[in-house]
Protein backbone atom coordinates (compact mmCIF):
# COMPACT_ATOMS: atom_id res chain seq x y z
CA UNK A 1 0.00 0.00 0.00
CA UNK A 2 1.47 3.34 -0.89
CA UNK A 3 1.48 6.01 1.76
CA UNK A 4 -0.54 8.89 1.69
CA UNK A 5 1.04 12.06 -0.05
CA UNK A 6 -0.36 15.61 -0.44
CA UNK A 7 1.00 17.10 -3.75
CA UNK A 8 2.95 15.60 -6.91
CA UNK A 9 5.96 17.60 -7.46
CA UNK A 10 6.56 19.20 -10.69
CA UNK A 11 9.26 16.89 -11.49
CA UNK A 12 6.85 13.91 -11.00
CA UNK A 13 3.88 15.34 -12.87
CA UNK A 14 6.53 16.35 -16.08
CA UNK A 15 7.56 12.57 -16.14
CA UNK A 16 3.67 11.64 -16.13
CA UNK A 17 2.90 13.89 -18.64
CA UNK A 18 5.90 12.59 -20.44
CA UNK A 19 5.25 9.19 -20.50
CA UNK A 20 1.85 9.80 -21.70
CA UNK A 21 2.21 11.71 -24.62
CA UNK A 22 5.48 9.44 -25.76
CA UNK A 23 4.09 6.22 -24.80
CA UNK A 24 0.28 6.83 -25.94
CA UNK A 25 -1.48 8.98 -28.31
CA UNK A 26 -2.87 12.12 -26.86
CA UNK A 27 -6.61 11.98 -26.28
CA UNK A 28 -8.69 13.26 -29.56
CA UNK A 29 -11.30 16.65 -28.24
CA UNK A 30 -14.73 15.61 -26.76
CA UNK A 31 -16.83 14.99 -29.66
CA UNK A 32 -20.70 14.52 -29.31
CA UNK A 33 -22.47 11.48 -28.71
CA UNK A 34 -23.11 9.18 -31.80
CA UNK A 35 -24.47 5.87 -32.44
CA UNK A 36 -22.48 3.13 -30.53
CA UNK A 37 -20.35 1.19 -33.08
CA UNK A 38 -18.00 -1.59 -32.42
CA UNK A 39 -17.13 -2.81 -28.43
CA UNK A 40 -13.54 -2.89 -26.84
CA UNK A 41 -12.55 -5.11 -23.82
CA UNK A 42 -10.18 -3.13 -21.50
CA UNK A 43 -9.25 -3.32 -18.01
CA UNK A 44 -8.27 0.00 -15.53
CA UNK A 45 -5.56 0.59 -13.08
CA UNK A 46 -4.16 3.79 -11.97
CA UNK A 47 -0.48 5.49 -10.50
CA UNK A 48 -1.57 8.09 -8.04
CA UNK A 49 1.20 9.22 -5.04
CA UNK A 50 -1.74 11.25 -3.20
CA UNK A 51 -3.90 8.18 -2.66
CA UNK A 52 -7.17 9.79 -3.73
CA UNK A 53 -10.85 8.29 -3.73
CA UNK A 54 -11.20 6.06 -6.95
CA UNK A 55 -12.62 7.84 -9.74
CA UNK A 56 -15.50 6.53 -11.70
CA UNK A 57 -16.33 7.10 -15.00
CA UNK A 58 -19.30 5.82 -17.36
CA UNK A 59 -17.44 4.33 -20.56
CA UNK A 60 -19.17 4.47 -24.05
CA UNK A 61 -21.85 6.42 -25.49
CA UNK A 62 -25.25 7.57 -23.62
CA UNK A 63 -27.56 4.66 -23.52
CA UNK A 64 -25.50 2.65 -23.84
CA UNK A 65 -22.90 3.02 -20.94
CA UNK A 66 -20.81 0.93 -18.21
CA UNK A 67 -19.48 2.26 -15.32
CA UNK A 68 -16.18 1.68 -14.77
CA UNK A 69 -14.62 2.27 -11.06
CA UNK A 70 -10.25 2.54 -11.51
CA UNK A 71 -8.46 1.32 -8.33
CA UNK A 72 -5.53 1.69 -7.15
CA UNK A 73 -3.98 -1.43 -5.83
CA UNK A 74 -5.44 -3.98 -8.43
CA UNK A 75 -6.66 -4.37 -12.07
CA UNK A 76 -9.97 -3.95 -12.55
CA UNK A 77 -11.94 -5.45 -15.49
CA UNK A 78 -12.54 -6.65 -17.74
CA UNK A 79 -15.41 -4.05 -18.79
CA UNK A 80 -16.89 -3.60 -22.44
CA UNK A 81 -17.90 -0.68 -23.90
CA UNK A 82 -19.00 0.55 -27.44
CA UNK A 83 -16.96 2.63 -29.02
CA UNK A 84 -18.14 5.45 -30.95
CA UNK A 85 -17.50 6.33 -34.87
CA UNK A 86 -15.76 2.27 -34.66
CA UNK A 87 -12.96 4.47 -32.98
CA UNK A 88 -13.45 6.14 -30.08
CA UNK A 89 -13.89 5.18 -26.38
CA UNK A 90 -16.07 8.53 -24.28
CA UNK A 91 -15.29 8.57 -20.32
CA UNK A 92 -17.89 10.65 -18.50
CA UNK A 93 -17.84 11.50 -15.32
CA UNK A 94 -20.36 13.73 -13.08
CA UNK A 95 -23.19 14.11 -15.00
CA UNK A 96 -21.38 16.41 -17.52
CA UNK A 97 -22.73 17.44 -21.52
CA UNK A 98 -19.34 16.14 -23.29
CA UNK A 99 -16.72 13.05 -22.20
CA UNK A 100 -14.23 14.24 -20.08
CA UNK A 101 -11.71 12.15 -21.50
CA UNK A 102 -11.83 10.26 -25.42
CA UNK A 103 -9.08 7.73 -26.21
CA UNK A 104 -8.83 7.00 -30.10
CA UNK A 105 -8.78 3.02 -30.21
CA UNK A 106 -7.02 1.51 -33.46
CA UNK A 107 -8.87 -1.94 -34.47
CA UNK A 108 -5.96 -3.84 -32.74
CA UNK A 109 -6.41 -2.46 -29.19
CA UNK A 110 -10.32 -3.92 -29.19
CA UNK A 111 -8.90 -6.45 -26.70
CA UNK A 112 -6.36 -7.55 -24.05
CA UNK A 113 -5.86 -3.78 -23.28
CA UNK A 114 -4.71 -2.24 -19.70
CA UNK A 115 -5.73 1.39 -19.64
CA UNK A 116 -3.43 2.59 -16.55
CA UNK A 117 -4.63 5.72 -15.57
CA UNK A 118 -1.98 9.05 -13.94
CA UNK A 119 -3.17 11.98 -12.15
CA UNK A 120 -3.06 15.46 -14.27
CA UNK A 121 -4.96 18.13 -12.31
CA UNK A 122 -8.24 17.60 -12.22
CA UNK A 123 -8.07 14.96 -14.38
CA UNK A 124 -6.48 11.75 -15.65
CA UNK A 125 -3.66 11.24 -19.05
CA UNK A 126 -4.36 7.75 -20.15
CA UNK A 127 -1.08 5.31 -21.04
CA UNK A 128 -2.63 2.53 -23.53
CA UNK A 129 -0.89 -0.88 -22.98
CA UNK A 130 -1.01 -3.63 -25.38
CA UNK A 131 -1.17 -6.67 -22.82
CA UNK A 132 -1.53 -10.01 -24.80
CA UNK A 133 -0.56 -12.79 -22.63
CA UNK A 134 2.27 -13.79 -25.47
CA UNK A 135 3.14 -10.17 -24.88
CA UNK A 136 3.71 -9.97 -20.69
CA UNK A 137 4.07 -13.55 -19.78
CA UNK A 138 3.75 -14.77 -16.45
CA UNK A 139 6.60 -14.07 -14.17
CA UNK A 140 6.89 -10.57 -16.11
CA UNK A 141 7.12 -7.55 -15.13
CA UNK A 142 5.89 -4.39 -17.15
CA UNK A 143 8.02 -1.16 -15.81
CA UNK A 144 7.28 2.12 -16.30
CA UNK A 145 9.94 4.80 -15.92
CA UNK A 146 8.47 7.69 -14.46
CA UNK A 147 11.87 9.20 -12.87
CA UNK A 148 14.21 11.47 -14.97
CA UNK A 149 17.09 9.34 -14.67
CA UNK A 150 17.75 5.89 -16.73
CA UNK A 151 16.84 2.36 -14.71
CA UNK A 152 18.58 -0.76 -15.16
CA UNK A 153 17.71 -3.57 -14.19
CA UNK A 154 19.09 -7.08 -14.01
CA UNK A 155 17.04 -10.16 -12.20
CA UNK A 156 19.33 -12.90 -11.43
CA UNK A 157 21.80 -14.10 -14.20
CA UNK A 158 19.53 -12.46 -17.45
CA UNK A 159 20.93 -9.30 -19.46
CA UNK A 160 20.24 -6.35 -18.07
CA UNK A 161 17.29 -4.26 -19.10
CA UNK A 162 18.05 -0.70 -19.67
CA UNK A 163 14.65 1.86 -19.62
CA UNK A 164 14.87 5.64 -20.82
CA UNK A 165 12.84 8.32 -18.82
CA UNK A 166 9.66 8.48 -19.76
CA UNK A 167 9.41 5.09 -21.50
CA UNK A 168 8.71 1.42 -20.71
CA UNK A 169 10.54 -2.44 -21.22
CA UNK A 170 8.98 -5.73 -19.87
CA UNK A 171 11.77 -7.12 -17.88
CA UNK A 172 11.08 -11.43 -18.14
CA UNK A 173 10.70 -13.73 -15.90
CA UNK A 174 12.89 -16.68 -15.37
CA UNK A 175 10.03 -18.57 -17.35
CA UNK A 176 9.53 -22.72 -16.58
CA UNK A 177 6.54 -23.66 -14.13
CA UNK A 178 7.51 -22.91 -10.88
CA UNK A 179 7.62 -19.97 -9.14
CA UNK A 180 11.30 -18.36 -7.81
CA UNK A 181 12.42 -15.73 -5.96
CA UNK A 182 15.44 -14.07 -7.92
CA UNK A 183 17.66 -10.94 -6.88
CA UNK A 184 17.54 -7.95 -8.81
CA UNK A 185 19.94 -4.78 -8.63
CA UNK A 186 18.34 -1.50 -9.90
CA UNK A 187 20.74 0.99 -11.14
CA UNK A 188 19.72 4.32 -11.99
CA UNK A 189 22.42 6.75 -14.18
CA UNK A 190 23.67 10.14 -13.14
CA UNK A 191 26.01 12.03 -14.72
CA UNK A 192 26.81 9.33 -17.43
CA UNK A 193 27.76 6.74 -14.78
CA UNK A 194 25.93 3.82 -13.08
CA UNK A 195 25.25 3.81 -9.68
CA UNK A 196 23.49 0.74 -7.69
CA UNK A 197 19.94 2.23 -6.26
CA UNK A 198 18.89 -0.71 -4.75
CA UNK A 199 18.98 -4.57 -4.68
CA UNK A 200 15.85 -6.31 -3.77
CA UNK A 201 14.74 -10.18 -4.48
CA UNK A 202 11.38 -10.55 -6.77
CA UNK A 203 9.39 -13.19 -6.89
CA UNK A 204 8.20 -14.82 -9.63
CA UNK A 205 5.46 -16.97 -10.16
CA UNK A 206 4.25 -17.79 -13.80
CA UNK A 207 0.58 -17.58 -12.83
CA UNK A 208 0.98 -13.72 -12.41
CA UNK A 209 2.33 -10.53 -14.23
CA UNK A 210 3.10 -7.36 -12.65
CA UNK A 211 3.05 -3.89 -13.63
CA UNK A 212 5.49 -1.36 -12.27
CA UNK A 213 5.54 2.30 -11.57
CA UNK A 214 8.91 3.36 -11.48
CA UNK A 215 9.11 6.84 -9.49
CA UNK A 216 10.53 9.33 -7.19
CA UNK A 217 9.25 9.25 -3.94
CA UNK A 218 7.87 13.07 -3.23
CA UNK A 219 8.35 12.31 0.88
CA UNK A 220 11.27 10.65 1.10
CA UNK A 221 13.04 11.96 -2.30
CA UNK A 222 14.25 8.13 -3.47
CA UNK A 223 13.25 5.25 -5.75
CA UNK A 224 10.08 3.43 -5.07
CA UNK A 225 7.69 1.44 -7.28
CA UNK A 226 3.79 1.06 -7.02
CA UNK A 227 2.74 -2.45 -8.77
CA UNK A 228 0.05 -4.18 -8.92
CA UNK A 229 -0.56 -7.98 -10.41
CA UNK A 230 -2.68 -9.84 -12.54
CA UNK A 231 -3.83 -13.49 -12.15
CA UNK A 232 -3.55 -15.16 -15.94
Amino acid sequence: MMRRLLTIPATLAAAITAITAIAAPAPVAARPPQDAGPTIEFRVTRFDPADRPSPKFQAGPPGRQVEVEVPLTYIAGPFKAPLRNDRFLDLWRGGADQPEITLEITSAERSDLLLLFFPKDDSFHILKVQAPPTRIRGGDRFIINATNFPLRFKLGDSDPLVIAPAKSGVLRGPGGTEARTLPVLISRMDDGKWTLASTEFWHCDPRFRKFLVAYVSPRHRHLAFHGVSERL
